[in-house]
This record gives C-alpha cells, sequence and structure tokens, in this order.
C-alpha cells in the first residue's frame, strides 16, 4: 500500500492533509525563512543546496523564493532565479544546466479534481515539470502542471505555457505558442554541427514525453489490476488487446511505420500484462 507522499510524487490522488505531509511542510517553511533571511549569498545558495532534492553545484536564487516541499526540486549546473519565484513541487520539477528564471516565475505542479464534490473531500494530484537545457523564462511566467520543455527554449515575459514544446523555439502568450525558431549557431571551429545532433535531440525530447505519458498509463494499468484482483477477473483480455492494436493501427498516418508501432504496442501491453500479473500475487 502506497503513502500519501508515495501517492502525490507519483502524481495520483493524495490527500494533503496527511502527517507525513505536514511535517514535511511545516520542515520546508522553516528551511524557506532560513534561506529568504539568509543575507551572505553563498550562505544561502549552499541552505538551497540541502533544501532541493537534488543540485548539480549551488544553485543561485534571490529571495524570496517558495516551495511547497523543496525535496522534489531537481536542478543542474548554473541554476539561477530572481525575486519571488513560486515552485510547487507537490510532483518532481526538472531543469537542466544553465536555466535562468526571471522575477515572478511560478512553475506550478499541483492540480485538484474537477469534481466539486471530490476536490471538497481534500483530494489533490499533480503532474511533474521538466525542462531541458538553456532555458530563460521572462519575469511573470506561468508553467502548469504536465509541461515538459525542451533544450534552449525562450519564454517571453508573462506567457501561461500550457503544453509541451521542443528544443530551440521562443514562446509567448496566453496559452503560449511558439513565436520563433532558434538557429543555433554553428562551432567555433566553423565545422557544421554533426547532423546526427538534431534528430537525436529530438528523439531525447520525445523520449522524455513518452515516458511521462508512459508513467500515466501504468497509473491506469494499476488501477485495472486492483480491479481484476477485487473482482478474481483473468489478467488477459484477448479481445480487448486486438480492439486496441486495431485502433492504434488506423491512427498511424504513415503507413511505412504502422507495423513497427503496432510491435511496439503489442510490447508494452506485454509489459502491462506481466505487471498486472505481478500485482495479483
Amino acid at each position: 500500500m502506497k503513502t500519501e507522499k508515495e501517492k502525490m510524487i507519483a502524481g495520483e490522488l493524495y490527500f494533503a492533509a496527511d502527517p507525513e505531509l505536514v511535517a514535511d511542510r511545516k520542515d520546508a517553511r522553516i528551511q524557506l525563512a532560513q534561506i529568504n533571511q539568509e543575507m551572505d549569498s553563498d550562505k544561502r545558495r549552499a541552505l538551497l543546496g540541502a533544501a532541493f532534492g537534488s543540485s548539480q553545484g549551488l544553485p543561485y536564487v534571490e529571495p524570496n523564493i517558495r516551495f511547497d516541499y523543496g525535496y522534489n526540486i531537481h536542478v543542474g549546473k548554473n541554476f539561477y532565479a530572481n525575486f519571488d519565484c513560486t515552485f510547487l513541487d507537490i510532483c518532481p520539477i526538472t531543469f537542466g544546466d544553465n536555466c535562468m528564471l526571471g522575477p515572478n516565475v511560478q512553475i506550478l505542479t499541483a492540480t485538484h479534481p474537477l469534481h466539486p464534490v471530490k476536490r471538497n473531500s481534500g483530494l489533490e494530484a499533480g503532474k511533474p515539470i521538466t525542462v531541458g537545457d538553456n532555458a530563460w523564462f521572462g519575469g511573470g511566467v506561468t508553467v502548469i502542471p504536465g509541461v515538459t520543455l525542451g533544450d534552449n527554449v525562450v519564454v517571453a515575459a508573462g506567457a501561461v505555457v500550457t503544453k509541451s514544446f521542443g528544443d530551440n523555439v521562443v514562446i509567448g502568450g496566453n496559452p503560449a505558442r511558439i513565436i520563433k525558431t532558434i538557429d543555433l549557431e554553428e562551432h567555433a571551429s566553423g565545422d557544421a554541427e554533426d547532423p546526427l545532433q538534431a534528430p537525436r535531440k529530438a528523439i531525447d525530447r520525445i523520449d522524455r514525453e513518452l515516458v511521462r505519458l508512459l508513467e500515466e498509463r501504468m497509473q491506469a494499468v494499476t488501477k485495472i489490476a486492483d480491479i481484476k484482483k477485487t473482482q478474481k477477473i483473468e489478467v488477459l483480455d484477448t479481445s480487448r488487446e486486438a480492439a486496441v492494436l486495431q485502433q492504434v493501427a488506423a491512427k498511424v498516418e504513415n503507413e511505412e511505420y504502422e507495423t513497427t508501432i503496432v510491435e511496439t504496442f503489442k510490447d508494452v501491453m506485454k509489459h502491462s500484462r506481466a505487471y498486472q500479473a505481478k500485482c495479483q500475487d
């Protein structure tokens, strides 16, 4: 049985009033008071490094910073955030290397059920936010739950980012959209970039999104496994799997990819069955 904290970090519905989470938030408030009141920038950086879940080097953040827990924030090298940034780290917030945030940026992983009865019951949830290397967010940017941004992304001041974007784009507006793409300069030696780099970076970005979606899928698989175990239903449902594969094949637009994509889904379902069988034990 998962704890409420484990549910929270996994993006599942959880009760925020759980005593362990209440204690964690209290500890975070104590850490925030120390961080925001510390005038020595080196000491403040050390306190931030201790509060964050992980950091490559010591992050530099101007006061006042605000977060729920701190331990769900992960930053790479040379992380900088200006005054009054907020990180609602219900789920993991991950930044790559060389990321810069302007003042009043809000990184929000927290969500609530849409149904009022469920929402009023105290149940909450969240979705992780992931940002690649070399990001620059202007002042007043808001990023909502579940967003993934690629490398070298620039977000214009005041933008509300409601969906994921890939590498090398400037985005802005509410909701944010692509304003322009960024043409990376050639290497200092004058040689053109390795032609494999661009498609590999695209694959890396897509893989990050696939991981997030596969985790969401496994959450649904887990719920199905619980129901099947309770009602003593067999794990394998051949008619259901055949229908899913038929739907997948129908959605593939490029016929050359159809076989590969269908076979990939067969593997996904095979591993899902194995996980369900494990849950039945």
